[in-house]
């Protein structure tokens, strides 16, 4: 059967016809579920397969397979190649053919050529691209011992099998007279030429030169190249119309560049009718004899196709027959002539290979019918012994089930058992469950009264002015973090009150106007301290909405404060409340940080905290302020967008009918909101304290960087800690590192939970510069999981610290990491002795040395390295660099690089097993004579006697 591609670049396949008996899917019989142990079933199996054998009457001949790798496929020349091989392999049913064409790449058809030997082609038939560029292919396939056919253009010297072409220097000599008779004996040609690395191209020239030297006329020939390409062409001629003009006539390598040079000559000199010759004469529509009858062009030299004796060469040399490796045929000049019996006899041998196609077309479906007959027969007779083995195993198959059935009631008993326990199990889980919700319920209850306890004392001991005087910050610091606690306990009383089942809210119809504007109202004066903008636009006067104020409040109260905490001063915080068809919408909106789109889909799950959220709570405001609202059958939605703030949409049902009777009270309630009031306003006051970086910076031994947002801790950790080192400190990620480069502590303590860029990622941004990598970091947070604590080890965190904590526990591990900093630095990276005066440097001095240091210790290796790499890395010129060195280390830049590459060799000669010549290398030398001679002038040895020496 012929397989004709759908497009011109996938395989083509032609093949003969096969028969394949295969067992149907619905037939087969998985063997691992039946038991059979009799003998006779096993060779009555034996049977079938047996019959099954010798049903298969028509055996696989042996095939041959030609793979035809065409340089390009979109000229007709090229189609009525491959239109003659198919005609000529539908006789012979015993070839498979893979068809692939490159489309003019020849790095395309290299590769097309390594997937034609992957298939197990048995004959290569290739038209090259380019003749070098192929060359290699053919011979990488001749090596592989298959023949290979090389057709119409040529590749560099005789390695292939068989070459069938025209012989193109001939051609271009029959262009070369023929033009000659046209125009006498001078004028001027034209040549245009293919692509300049096919060898028709070079052939052609070369016999089109050579019969104007042999015509001895004075013709004087110009050259272009077309590429093969009417369009190629056209853009050629246009570009030098001008000289057209004396152009007498005019040779194209093939018709379509002739085609191509008729049309610009038709543009710019219409009125000339200038002789033009091309090469193919194709058959066919738009072809070269349409084109000579049509008096488009002058004349075309044929082209054979050459697709016919392809395949019977190939066919003589895959049957081990006879035949010629050079096979040259011949040409004959198209005009107007002759091209009239040409295009009858070219129709005429169309007309049979379409005769030829119709029979083979009838012979391939009689071979389709044949096969589907004898299929069906085999089919009969497989059924036929089937049905003798289907019977046998039914018998055992009913017997082996009565066993099956019995295993499985005593798996459906033990089944059955083990549900009553789970169900049992899961019963004793809920109440394990509901009891520790109780304890912990009843321990937050138990909290509240020594909050209560701290709490009146406190308040006393702010009203006595004799305490304030000695301890006001921290007396009022203790008093602030009593109110939040408590505040926390509330909240989660209200969330286990609110996830109880069965809660009702307790609901009567108020004015939601004036509510709002009540609670509100305390939060203007903290507003004008936090210099906010905050503003109340109610669309109406009233609106009634039935609601618990007591719980309503909780959730409102929740969204106001969370909008303070991430607004800056100059910001706004704006409520809006307006009618919306049938529910009333309270909108908050602030300008404030904003959030990641990650982070708005879990704020309102309980006890989840954003990264760069503040660290005064839990996470369970907004869960419950969710919770309260969902009890009044409305909805709650965020939208953000970082950096430009965020609001918060609450929606509430207007009517009643929503509420069932027990959740009603038709008594107006009224709430607290004086003392509600009084617990933000406390709770947030202490944002409002500026905390001044006015301690002078430098005159202690060690400094200290702290990132802290929470106002409390930040002026705890500044007081308890100034006393002993310079600190400075900051209240987001980008300021501390900002800070950290600028100043380069000797230590930093960050929060993890900190505004814009967490501790973590503030951590990995210093470890991972050169300035600020040395630095050690301590990192301060309240979640204490080991998932956590691995995932700040992955950060570089020098050591982990949970809150809460003690600050003799800090002030110990802060000297502990300076010290082993201190050792290591020693250790590592340099035992060369400083100058006295050198150790006590402000921190300028101190930075620039450090930078220094590390950029040499980075580059010891380097043979290349030198003075400008060092101040190219550290930010410094030449004279400062080498003045400043001079004065801190007491020697030159390059005595302190050769100081630091020979200690570093002693260190590794006494400590790893590599060789004299490794070592030369490893620290930065040039050669090893060198290094041996430095090395003996500064420690009295070769490098070979010191290490045997400390051996």
């Amino acid at each position: 059967m012929l397989f004709l591609p759908s497009q011109r670049r996938n395989p083509l396949y032609l093949s003969g016809s096969t028969i394949s008996n295969r067992w149907p899917t619905n037939w087969i019989v998985n063997m691992n579920t039946i038991s059979l142990n009799r003998s006779g079933v096993v060779l009555l199996l034996f049977l079938v397969f047996g019959l099954v054998i010798s049903c298969k009457t028509t055996k696989k001949s042996n095939k041959f397979i030609i793979g035809f790798s065409q340089c390009t496929g979109n000229d007709l020349w090229r189609s009525n190649m491959l239109a003659e091989m198919l005609t000529e392999l539908s006789l012979h049913p015993e070839v498979d053919f893979h068809y692939l064409e490159a489309g003019g790449n020849s790095a395309t058809q290299r590769a097309q050529v390594d997937t034609l030997i992957e298939k197990g082609i048995d004959l290569l038939v290739i038209s090259p691209n380019e003749a070098e560029p192929l060359t290699a292919a053919v011979k990488k396939v001749m090596d592989r011992g298959i023949p290979v056919i090389v057709i119409d253009r040529e590749v560099k010297g005789n390695g292939y099998t068989a070459f069938i072409g025209a012989d193109n220097v001939k051609i271009g000599e029959m262009a070369g007279q023929y033009l000659s008779q046209l125009i006498g004996n001078e004028g001027n040609v034209i040549e245009i030429r293919g692509l300049s690395g096919s060898s028709p191209a070079i052939d052609r020239s070369k016999g089109f030169a050579k019969a104007i030297k042999q015509s001895k006329s004075q013709v004087e020939a110009k050259t272009v190249y077309g590429d093969w390409m009417e369009d190629t062409t056209k853009n050629i001629l246009s570009k030098i119309h001008r000289q057209l003009q004396d152009i007498d006539a005019i040779f194209a390598h093939n018709d379509n560049m002739a085609l191509g040079a008729r049309k610009i000559l038709n543009k710019y000199y219409p009125e000339k009718h200038i002789p033009i010759i091309g090469v193919d004469a194709c058959f066919g529509e738009g072809g070269g004899l349409d084109m000579v009858y049509d008096g488009k062009i002058t004349a075309s030299l044929v082209y054979p196709t050459l697709g016919k004796e392809a395949i019977w060469t190939a066919l003589d040399i895959l049957k081990g027959l006879p035949f010629k490796k050079e096979n040259k045929l011949s040409s004959i000049v198209i005009d107007s002539t002759n091209v009239r019996v040409m295009k009858m006899q070219a129709a005429m041998i169309s007309s049979q290979k379409d005769d030829i196609y119709s029979q083979r077309k009838l012979l391939d479906e009689q071979k389709i019918i044949y096969k589907s007959q004898q299929a069906v027969l085999n089919i009969i007779i497989v059924l036929l012994v089937l049905s003798l083995i289907f019977g046998s195993i039914v018998v055992i198959l009913l017997r082996d089930n009565k066993k099956i059935n019995k295993n499985l009631a005593k798996k459906n008993v033990e089944i059955d058992t083990q549900r009553k326990q789970l169900i049992e199990m899961s019963k004793q889980a809920a109440a394990g469950t509901e009891a520790r919700l109780n304890f912990f319920t009843n321990i937050t209850h138990e909290l509240r009264t020594p909050l209560t306890l701290i709490l009146s004392p406190i308040e006393d001991m702010v009203k006595d002015t004799r305490l304030l005087s000695l301890a006001a910050d921290k007396i009022k610091t203790v008093q602030r973090n009593s109110v939040r606690l408590l505040n926390i306990v509330n909240q989660l009383l209200d969330f286990r009150k609110i996830e109880i089942e069965g809660y009702l809210i307790q609901a009567s119809p108020s004015n939601l106007i004036s509510f709002v504007r009540d609670l509100i109202e305390p939060f203007k004066t903290y507003a004008l301290k936090r210099q906010v903008q905050l503003s109340f636009v109610p669309a109406e006067k009233e609106i009634l909405v039935w609601f618990d104020a007591n719980m309503l409040d909780k959730a409102l109260l929740n969204l106001l404060s969370n909008a303070f905490k991430f607004v800056k001063a100059g910001g706004f915080i704006k409520v809006y409340i307006a009618r919306c068809g049938t529910d009333v919408s309270i909108q908050i909106k602030d300008s404030g940080i904003g959030m990641h789109e990650k982070d708005i889909a879990l704020i309102f799950d309980p006890y989840y905290q954003a990264d760069n959220s503040p660290s005064n709570g839990f996470g369970i405001g907004l869960s419950l302020a969710k919770e309260i609202i969902h009890k009044h059958k409305g909805e709650i939605q965020a939208a953000s967008i970082k950096g430009q703030g965020s609001t918060f949409t609450v929606t509430l049902p207007l009517g009643s009918e929503h509420l069932s009777d027990r959740e009603k009270r038709i008594s107006s309630a009224s709430f607290k909101k004086d003392e509600k009031a009084a617990i933000y306003a406390i709770d947030s006051d202490v944002q409002m304290q500026d905390i001044t970086q006015t301690a002078p910076w430098g005159l202690k031994d060690y400094s200290l960087l702290i990132v802290e947002d929470n106002p409390d801790l930040l002026n705890y950790l500044v007081a308890e800690l100034s006393d002993e080192y310079d600190v400075i400190f900051a209240t987001n990620g980008p300021e501390a590192i900002q800070l950290a480069k600028e100043k380069v502590p000797d230590l930093i303590i960050t929060d993890n939970v900190i505004p814009e860029i967490s501790g973590k990622e503030v951590c990995k941004v210093l470890k991972n510069d050169l300035k600020t990598s040395h630095i050690p970091i301590i990192l301060l947070t309240a979640q204490a999981s080991s998932e956590h604590l691995i995932s700040g080890m992955n950060a570089l965190v020098d050591m982990y610290i949970t809150k809460p904590f003690l600050i003799k526990n800090l002030s110990a591990s802060i000297k502990a990491l300076i010290n082993n900093r201190k050792v290591l630095k020693s250790h590592f990276t340099s035992d060369i002795e400083l100058p006295i005066e050198s150790i006590k440097l402000n921190q300028l001095d101190k930075k620039l040395l450090n930078d220094f240091s590390s950029v040499v210790e980075e580059n010891l290796s380097n043979d290349q390295f030198c003075v400008d790499d060092i101040c190219r890395l550290v930010g410094i010129s030449r004279m400062h660099l080498y003045r400043k060195v001079k004065s801190l280390t007491g020697m030159t830049v390059n005595e302190y690089i050769l100081e630091r590459r020979l200690k570093k060799a002693s260190y590794l000669l006494k400590h790893e097993s590599l060789n004299v010549a490794e070592i030369t290398y490893a620290v930065g030398f040039s050669s090893p004579s060198y290094f041996s001679t430095t090395f003996k002038a500064k420690f009295g040895y070769s490098p070979s006697q010191y290490k045997s020496k400390i051996k």
